[in-house]
């Protein structure tokens, strides 16, 4: 397609310069053109983003930092000869081009990021999405993550890097005629609405804020468990009240992640261990007897990279495990030649990306992975992808619907897929609170090759009996249930 891409320099941003190399990457014809949008980005917001980027030394080039004007001028392009297929206002402008089909960003109920700045000032997580002038539907939003949002730089940092994820999907599928869902009437806000959020008061309290978490200590996490059987909790959908019990730490470490198997007569918690000493977090395993743990989890895999979720199961008369290995850019399958203790790489599943919390289920006579996928400036809390294949070690190919969920309430992965009632369900984060902050359960409604769909039925936070903050993962076996969550130290 030939895409013409309209950039305010006074609110050009480093995603949209992603946007256009990923696009001229898959083949697109894309020239840039400059010109002002209806409305000045307000100076306090500038200012602000500038303190806290020199405050948490914050690189160049992050996606919401600024496109600066000499950049982007080296970087434009005069307008393409003819019409273009395409225009992708980026401007924050609201007035139509000449007929040409036109998307433009949408940040809560605006064109322009003060809408999405306005609700992060408000305690509430900003939708995101894209307007097509073609669409006569409102526009698709999404329940985007944003991990830090009482930092605006970063929060900026993880709405631009997934504005451009939409922005690429939507255009893929225009490129395929098929629908993308689009306009509505937003009312743009522009600078006379600006100063009704409390504009620099508010700004600079919210700084002061972000500053002091710097010398805050990260939560404490930690392992529950507790007998159960008909009352599960993916069975009940409600949170008990009685029955758990604490995997016991010394507090120089915490544990997470908690995976159960049953192997030979005999149960076993797997986990991931992080040592605060080191920094960097391992598997750990130990045997559960009837009444709980039989000594302290004892290490089993360490690699140079971080390792945790350590999805671990049984098939072909083998046991497996793929730890989350995101940081190292690869999902990477073990299998256990002593089981438990010895492991041995069988290579990478997927490699060059880097995927969180990697979830295999077989369904209908076909493999799939889940994984959460972020990088680049884009939260892993968000966006699900998918991979299939007909063996376990692949090839493994990625959905043509990559990423196939951007929602922050049920996408990155929490434990293992389950059967209920004869239908297919996984057990997801729900971020919109921070990371981990509760468990979605979700009815797997559609899983093949053309398309994804869940449907949440339950979200299930902390509380009573369950102390802490977060509800995080979720697994059963052999009549056990193990859960993890967090407390602030």
């Amino acid at each position: 397609m030939r895409i013409r891409l309209a950039v305010d320099p006074a609110r050009a941003r480093m995603w949209h310069r992603r946007l256009a190399d990923e696009l001229r990457r898959r083949g697109h014809g894309v020239s840039i053109v400059t010109h002002p949008g209806r409305t000045s980005p307000p100076a306090a917001i500038s200012l602000i983003l500038t303190l806290e980027r020199l405050a948490y030394r914050q690189p160049d080039g992050t996606p919401g930092s600024p496109w600066t004007r000499r950049d982007l001028a080296a970087y434009a392009q005069g307008p393409m000869d003819g019409t273009p297929d395409l225009i992708v206002d980026l401007t924050g402008g609201s007035d139509p081009h000449a007929g040409v089909r036109t998307l433009r960003p949408v940040y809560a109920d605006a064109f322009i990021e003060e809408a999405a700045i306005s609700e992060l000032l408000s305690n509430r997580m900003p939708l995101i999405g894209v307007a097509d002038s073609a669409a006569s539907d409102r526009p698709e939003l999404f329940h985007a993550a944003v991990e830090r949002p009482r930092t605006l730089c970063k929060a900026l940092d993880n709405l631009g890097a997934r504005l451009a994820t939409i922005f690429v999907g939507a255009i893929e599928r225009i490129a395929r005629n098929e629908t993308v869902a689009g306009k509505s009437a937003i009312a743009l806000h522009d600078a006379t609405t600006w100063p009704k959020i409390g504009a620099l008061d508010t700004l600079v309290a919210r700084a002061r804020t972000a500053l002091t978490s710097l010398s805050m200590k990260p939560p404490h996490w930690f392992v529950g468990w507790r007998p159960a059987d008909h009352d599960r909790l993916a069975e009940t959908m409600r949170l008990p009240q009685a029955g758990w019990h604490r995997l016991p730490d010394d507090g120089a470490r915490f544990y997470a992640d908690p995976f159960v198997l049953r192997h030979e007569g005999r149960t076993w918690l797997f986990v991931e261990e992080f040592p605060y000493a080191t920094g960097k977090a391992i598997v750990s395993v130990v045997e559960m007897g009837p009444e709980g743990p039989l000594g302290t989890p004892r290490p089993i895999l360490e690699r140079a990279n971080h390792l945790s979720y350590p999805f671990v199961f049984e098939r072909a008369g083998a046991i497996w495990m793929i730890p989350e290995t995101s940081t190292a850019g690869r999902v990477e399958l073990f299998h256990a030649t002593k089981f438990p203790d010895a492991w041995e790489s069988v290579g990478p599943l997927v490699d060059g990306i880097e995927v969180s919390d990697a979830t295999i289920v077989e369904h209908e006579g076909r493999l799939w992975m889940f994984g959460a996928v972020g990088g680049e400036g884009a939260s892993s809390w968000d966006a699900l992808h998918l991979w299939h294949a007909d063996e376990l070690v692949g090839p493994w190919l990625p959905h043509s619907g990559n990423p196939i969920l951007i929602d922050a309430r049920g996408a990155r992965p929490a434990g293992a897929f389950y059967r209920r009632a004869g239908e297919l369900w996984r057990p997801a984060q729900d971020c919109t609170s921070g990371y981990g902050a509760a468990l979605a359960l979700a009815r797997v409604t559609r899983l093949d090759t053309e398309g994804f769909a869940q449907e949440v039925a339950s979200v299930i936070r902390p509380g009573g009996a369950w102390p802490g903050i977060g509800l995080h993962t979720l697994n059963w076996a052999a009549g056990i249930e193990v859960v993890d969550g967090c407390v602030d130290r």
